[in-house]
């Protein structure tokens, strides 16, 4: 069964009032919105059951990097077997996001000094030379 649209809004007017807290400023309400979201796609799901969006949306929230996969892995099987093409896509787009921020943190250093570089940019250490 598909979660009705009026109780959807529900959770993008909470996605706006996390977006509105900001995390990085130490904003105490960040942390509120997060759990009143978590409760919100708790109740949605004991009403609903498993969907995809609540599955993908609780993801987005997660601190957790292997969480968030597990996730929206669990969300894009539900997608493929609801025929949804949109949500597909959507969880997609959350997926490729994660495999980002996944590879950033990887190759970021240990001991908070320079991470690996991203990629091979051909440039060559040494002093720049002089024609």
């Amino acid at each position: 069964m598909r979660i009705p649209r009026k109780d959807w809004e529900r959770v993008i007017e909470k996605g706006c009032d996390i977006a509105n807290a900001t995390e990085s400023d130490g904003d105490p309400m960040y942390a509120v919105h997060v759990e009143a979201m978590m409760a919100l796609l708790d109740e949605l799901e004991a009403k609903y059951g498993p969907q995809s969006r609540i599955l993908a949306t609780r993801a987005d929230y997660m601190e957790s990097l292997p969480e968030r996969r597990a996730l929206y892995e669990r969300a894009l099987d539900l997608a493929k077997k609801a025929h949804d093409v949109e949500e597909i896509e959507e969880i997609m787009d959350s997926i490729n996001q994660l495999g980002q921020e996944e590879r950033a943190e990887r190759d970021a250093s240990p001991n908070g000094g320079p991470g690996k570089p991203l990629g091979d940019s051909g440039a060559v250490e040494g002093p720049p030379s002089v024609s």
